[in-house]
């Protein structure tokens, strides 16, 4: 796989892979997945930001399982993007799902916005949980 446009533009850097990190990325997306589950009944907001950071933590397993890691850099792009490209088209439409998602989350966190109902965090835990799997299987 070339992932060289990413490190041509300083958006990942090479690192050994790490298998502690990645079994610590993964309990911890799966963690996640159970908070943000929990958090349905408590703040949806906050349940969808949860599963959002499931998918980010799983996929920087994916990362480190290439050897590679995201740079300061648009970090949460980036680690969308290159999960694209490892994933293939075949799963453009979760990981534009799981990019809306970003997006979401941003607005919740920079802007405070906070118009989130119960069937967009729960179709934002059923996008995690098909990301994660889909991550675990490639690991």
């Amino acid at each position: 796989m070339d992932y060289e446009k990413f490190v041509k533009n300083n958006l990942i850097k090479k690192v050994n892979p790490d298998v502690v990190q990645i079994k610590h990325q993964l309990k911890r997306a799966m963690q996640d997945l159970e908070t943000a589950q929990a958090n349905l009944k408590i703040d949806l907001t906050w349940a969808l930001t949860i599963a959002y950071h499931s998918m980010i933590r799983a996929c920087r397993a994916l990362m480190y399982s290439k050897g590679y890691l995201p740079t300061t850099q648009q970090t949460h792009k980036t680690i969308i993007e290159f999960t694209k490209l490892v994933l293939g088209d075949e799963y453009h439409d979760l990981l534009a799902k799981f990019n809306r998602l970003r997006r979401r989350r941003h607005s919740f966190i920079y802007d405070s916005e906070n118009h989130i109902n119960h069937e967009e965090a729960q179709s934002a835990l059923e996008t995690a949980k098909k990301v994660i799997v889909e991550i675990k299987a490639r690991i």
